[in-house]
C-alpha cells in the first residue's frame, strides 16, 4: 500500500520548478554520481570530482556558465550529449543545492 502511495505521488502535478528540479536530480543520479556527489545521500564519489553542492558554492558558477560547461565537450567528463531540457533540468537542479545565507 506504501509503495502505491509513493507511486501516485510522483504522478501529482507539482510546480514546474520542482518538476525540472525533480527531473535534473533524476538525470544527475542517472549520469553523474560516478563521479560527482550529486546528492546529501551519497557517500561515493571520485576523489578528483567536486560535489555538487562545491560546484554551486562557487561564486562564479551561474545558469549561464554551467549550461555553457555542459554544452561543450571537455576532456574531464564524458560527453553525455543532454538535451537544451536536460542541460536546463541539471542546471536548475546544481543551482538548487546552493546554499541560501
Amino acid at each position: 500500500m506504501r509503495r502505491a502511495l509513493a507511486l501516485a505521488s510522483l504522478l501529482m502535478p507539482l510546480p514546474a520548478a520542482a518538476q525540472t528540479i525533480q527531473t535534473g536530480s533524476a538525470l544527475a543520479v542517472r549520469w553523474c554520481t560516478a563521479c560527482h556527489v550529486v546528492e546529501a545521500s551519497q557517500r561515493l564519489a571520485s576523489d578528483s570530482a567536486p560535489s555538487f553542492r562545491v560546484i554551486a558554492a562557487r561564486p562564479e558558477t551561474t545558469a549561464a556558465t554551467l549550461d555553457r560547461y555542459l554544452s561543450t565537450g571537455h576532456t574531464l567528463m564524458p560527453d553525455f550529449s543532454l538535451s537544451t531540457q536536460e542541460r536546463n533540468a541539471l542546471v536548475t537542479y546544481i543551482l538548487s543545492l546552493r546554499q541560501k545565507p
